[in-house]
């Protein structure tokens, strides 16, 4: 409960430094008066992606747990998939671990099972986010005229080009490391010099990851999902950001989609603070927006973004006839099988 607590803490103080640092130049008049001019039109395309960006999201899930059980019913992977979102809003991330529990009650499936594909979503997301931040800095990156922004463009140019070309060359070594894991941890786990240190963890819960799936058609399918996934979002992006009009393209939107991600990472709750100060960044660093015009579309991209999925949690929470009292213990449950998760201590069925 205390480490519990002190996250939660250090997380409010985290969103609260972020939110002074987007706040603290702005006109709030003017901020609002850009939100209030906002294009509904555009802002309901946004509100369709991210549902169309859920029902992916529960499709490759039902991928990456065929091997268990084929055909998964969808209503089930959507509903928890939804309420797992909602609740990390609610109870910083917890949510992560409370879905696959939810549906191995449900469909009967292993819990360990269920939870070690929730693991490889995690890493397939941050490997199809550097993959496609990667490709766009190297090949589409195309900055605004030097001046319109505050940064020096050829220098953030070559800086991407540097860090795109990076994480690509990586690619063939990831694979390599992922082909050859369990090599690698039988290496480790003898090695005296390296026992009980942090590389090893690291390495097994990173790598451990990909034991969910044994079959390389369902990897290639998950992929193309994933693929799939951060498209959604990124159009989700775009679609926000043309709702007033900024100078920014689809393929620009990956960039955003980027720095959002990177943000959204940061341990805020719902990446409150950090989402709106990194879209601000980036919004007037590199395209050059109007600091208040910046504000207001990051401000309302953000609440687009979470608004729909809590919506549609507390609607299916509600069909569903859970209580906060059943909601809490479902919760601990989670929080119990997260911190064994991160001692390495397992998932019992």
């Amino acid at each position: 409960m205390i480490k519990r607590g002190l996250r939660i803490t250090l997380s409010l103080l985290l969103a609260a430094v972020f939110l002074y640092l987007f706040f603290r130049k702005l006109q709030i008049g003017v901020v609002v008066s850009h939100m209030g001019q906002a294009n509904w039109i555009w802002l309901a395309a946004a509100i369709s992606l991210q549902i169309v960006h859920l029902a992916l999201r529960s499709y490759r899930w039902r991928i990456l747990l065929a091997p268990m059980k084929g055909r998964i019913g969808f209503y089930n992977l959507f509903s928890t998939t939804s309420v797992g979102y909602l609740i990390s809003f609610i109870f910083f991330r917890v949510g992560e671990v409370l879905r696959p529990l939810m549906l191995a009650r449900r469909e009967e499936i292993s819990k360990s099972g269920a939870v070690a594909t929730c693991v490889l979503e995690r890493l397939m997301d941050f490997l199809t986010v550097a993959f496609l931040f990667s490709i766009y800095l190297i090949f589409m990156f195309d900055p605004p005229a030097a001046g319109t922004g505050t940064l020096d463009m050829r220098q953030v140019r070559q800086g991407g080009l540097l860090f795109g070309s990076a994480v690509v060359a990586a690619f063939p070594a990831l694979y390599l490391i992922v082909h050859f894991r369990h090599r690698i941890f039988r290496w480790l786990d003898s090695h005296p010099a390296l026992n009980g240190s942090f590389l090893p963890k690291l390495l097994h819960s990173f790598l451990g990851g990909f034991d969910a799936v044994k079959s390389g058609w369902v990897f290639a399918l998950a992929w193309v999902q994933s693929l799939a996934i951060w498209l959604a979002i990124t159009a989700s992006i775009w679609v926000s950001l043309k709702a007033f009009d900024l100078p920014v393209g689809f393929t620009d939107s990956l960039l955003m989609m980027g720095l959002l991600s990177l943000a959204i990472a940061v341990p805020t709750p719902g990446g409150v603070g950090s989402y709106e100060y990194a879209g601000q960044v980036g919004l007037e660093s590199v395209f050059g927006v109007e600091p208040n015009q910046a504000a207001a579309a990051i401000l309302v991209t953000h609440a687009f973004a979470i608004a729909p999925v809590i919506l549609i949690g507390i609607v299916l929470l509600w069909r569903e006839g859970l209580d906060i009292r059943s909601l809490i213990g479902i919760t601990r449950e989670a929080g119990t099988v997260a911190e064994a998760d991160r001692t390495g201590a397992g998932v019992s069925r």
